[in-house]
């Protein structure tokens, strides 16, 4: 039985630049929370319908008892229960481990575009693991411990400058910290080789591949390789960190993502393309 999901909603507040709603998917150890602060309402104001959700276990949605059990195929379908509420295929938006389920969920749906934020690359989280392990072992350590103790004080410093760039008001930063949450043991899993991605360019919609050029989570390099593999277009933001929601910076990631959606999205035809799975 799937669990009943926190999900917000936001009408767009001026014309209506598209009429496909902009689904947000937040990463790991977030919830929907992370949206909220700045893009559901920011995307609102410009003309978009909006809605998070936080993935089952995560955030105000249930199953938080058996959170570390839940698979990337059990986010798929929280995903799914989501856009199955609103009557027009999504634009959707995920970020790290988000842009993994959106990834797993175009495997058999289809939408009107996806747009992956320091995402988590289509083969997992390997590479990035070993280029974090082997250039900056304090930070890989300190995941660890994220996983193992949640956002504890003492992981704070090191941990914090990775997702947050350093001019984020101490009390600010520090509250989006501590609002932090383990993981699933088993989503973590299969993003590490057991429930690869299997997705051909052929069967995407119009993608974007957003990046920071600085992120010591999602490298650059791997944001690239991302975008190469689906043919995508790739954006790479200078002086942002990993959780580009949050950042003091965020406008700049936002109106990135937003000046690609007027460009490719606005007002133009739906483009013919697999049906929604039953």
């Amino acid at each position: 039985m799937r669990p009943e999901l926190e999900i917000f909603r936001r009408s767009p507040t001026g014309p209506r630049l598209c009429a496909h709603p902009v689904v947000f998917v937040h990463g790991a150890f977030t919830g929907a929370w992370c949206w909220n602060e700045h893009f559901l309402t920011y995307f609102a104001d410009m003309g978009f319908e909006t809605i998070s959700f936080s993935l089952r276990g995560h955030g105000g949605s249930g199953g938080r008892d058996i959170r570390s059990l839940a698979s990337i195929d059990d986010y798929v379908d929280d995903l799914e229960t989501v856009v199955d509420t609103l009557g027009q295929k999504p634009i959707l938006i995920g970020h790290s481990m988000g842009g993994y389920v959106v990834q797993k969920y175009l495997e058999k749906h289809t939408a009107h575009a996806a747009i992956l934020m320091a995402s988590v690359p289509p083969e997992g989280l390997l590479a990035s693991n070993a280029m974090m392990a082997f250039s900056q072992p304090d930070l890989f350590l300190q995941m660890f411990w994220l996983q193992a103790i949640g956002p504890h004080t003492l992981l704070r410093d090191r941990l914090g400058r990775a997702m947050l760039s350093s001019d984020v008001a101490t009390d600010e930063g520090m509250i989006y910290f501590g609002r932090l949450e383990t993981e699933s043991h088993r989503a973590l899993l299969d993003m590490a080789g057991a429930n690869p991605v299997f997705l051909s360019p052929t069967d995407i919609p119009p993608m974007l591949v957003i990046g920071a050029k600085n992120d010591e989570i999602v490298p650059s390099e791997i944001v690239q390789h991302t975008a190469t593999r689906y043919g995508a277009d790739c954006i790479l933001v200078d002086h942002i960190a990993h959780a580009m929601m949050l950042d003091a910076r965020w406008q700049t990631a936002a109106d990135a993502v937003l000046g690609w959606m007027k460009e490719n999205l606005a007002d133009k035809t739906e483009k013919p393309g697999k049906q929604n799975a039953a």
